[in-house]
């Protein structure tokens, strides 16, 4: 009998359900059973949260699916994006909303908690606006943390209310700015100016880790029971592990956002990595992901939806080849977290560059794809001095792999080969993390 495995995975603008087996010949396949839009409500202001109901339905008609499938996995892990969390009450239930990392609210907090530079000195993580750590002091601010028992991320949330059990995962844990440089414990001066304890996150486990079955009543609703395993959490760990890179290549997780980086054995810390705009995330104990983090098909999405809505995107990548336009601009400006247009974002920055607005969209879609290209290359270049690492090429992974531009563009700005594939390295990581 034929046995299964399942990944979920949860973009921040979609989610789905993987069902991942072994063929005959002893390859692994991946079979999609359940898609889903992220459901992310909006206000229109600024303020944004995570419809968690929505969502957990969303993850119990997936499995339910596989049931009627006859495809009825062993073992679940799920991985999403980082730095969101759930804060629980005594009862152990969600104490208000799972705010979005992309909530107005965090503008202008690094100025009013340490300061940038002591934060990557303590954890190794780039302080960015949206982190755990500032979100984390802005409930303390209001109110809301004094009325928690404890904090789970949001990934680790979902396996709760799929099992009952509490524990948080290493590396998800880590994109966080709470734990030591490299792990795995918490860093108590942090941790001293929000008022918390390590226990406060319950308990950090390693991918692979069983964190237990499904409840009686969730087996009820999908038809049958599983093993709910903690898989590398953060679709970064687990994309970088499902790339199946070969050594001396520089790693481009392409998705919503672009993660540039390599796998290192300990943390940079240098005053030039944290100038450089470089973090020190974790994967398993004592593999560190040394990265940088910038804007990426974020852009080219919301250009889509509010530009050419009707049209497929592999349509704009062809107007953008095809467009001739000369501007560019810095795809990790702070203006482009989640602009009300970001039509309108794009065309302030390519004024601030100097150049002239763009006339059509392919116009705009070229200034995004060459943007990136250019941002990529610098960051490799940076990325080769810091870390003393000489690259034999690039490999571009996840969904934005299939965009052949841009990896041309890549190529020529690098003057590095480009490898692609597989696009679906998350959740193919997911699922090597749990075997």
């Amino acid at each position: 009998m034929k046995r299964y495995e399942a990944a979920l995975d949860i973009g921040a603008t979609s989610g789905r359900l993987l069902l991942s087996s072994l063929s005959e010949e002893g390859k692994r396949g991946l079979e999609e059973v359940h898609r889903f839009k992220t459901p992310l409500v909006d206000d229109g202001e600024g303020h944004c949260h995570w419809d968690c109901e929505a969502l957990f339905a969303e993850i119990l008609i997936g499995l339910r699916k596989c049931h009627e499938l006859g495809k009825e996995p062993s073992f679940l892990g799920i991985d999403s994006f980082g730095v969101d969390y759930a804060l629980l009450d005594e009862s152990g239930h969600l104490l208000g909303d799972v705010v979005s990392y992309r909530d107005s609210r965090t503008t202008g907090v690094k100025e009013r908690f340490l300061t940038p530079s002591r934060l990557f000195e303590l954890t190794g993580i780039q302080p960015m606006e949206f982190n755990s750590v500032y979100q984390l002091f802005l409930d303390r601010e209001s109110g809301k943390l004094s009325k928690a028992e404890g904090l789970l991320f949001f990934p680790c949330y979902l396996a709760y209310l799929l099992t009952g059990k509490k524990a948080n995962e290493l590396s998800i844990a880590s994109t966080s700015g709470l734990l030591v440089p490299g792990g795995p414990d918490f860093q108590r001066e942090v941790l001293s100016e929000l008022g918390l304890s390590p226990s406060f996150f319950y308990e950090v486990v390693e991918a692979g880790t069983s964190i237990g079955r499904l409840k009686p009543e969730i087996q009820e609703k999908v038809g049958f029971d599983l093993e709910v395993r903690a898989a590398l959490s953060h679709d970064t760990a687990a994309a970088f592990l499902g790339s199946l890179a070969k050594a001396g290549e520089v790693l481009i997780s392409s998705g919503t956002w672009s993660l540039i980086g390599i796998l290192a054995s300990q943390p940079y810390l240098s005053s030039a990595a944290f100038e450089k705009g470089f973090s020190n995330e974790l994967s398993r104990f004592g593999e560190v992901r040394f990265l940088k983090n910038i804007s990426g098909m974020w852009m080219a999405n919301r250009l889509k939806a509010e530009m050419l809505p009707e049209e497929p995107i592999a349509k704009a990548v062809e107007r953008a080849r095809a467009s001739s336009y000369p501007g560019h601009f810095d795809p990790t400006a702070g203006e482009l977290m989640n602009p009300p247009s970001m039509k309108e974002a794009l065309e302030a920055l390519l004024e601030k560059g100097g150049y002239p607005r763009p006339t059509s969209p392919g116009d705009y879609f070229k200034a995004v794809y060459v943007s990136l290209a250019k941002e990529y290359a610098r960051s490799i270049e940076e990325l080769s001095r810091l870390a003393s690492f000489s690259p034999r090429g690039i490999r571009i992974f996840g969904g934005g792999s299939k965009n052949l531009y841009l990896n041309e563009l890549t190529a020529v700005e690098s003057g590095l080969p480009v490898f692609t594939g597989p696009s679906e390295a998350t959740g193919l990581g997911n699922i090597l993390s749990i075997l």
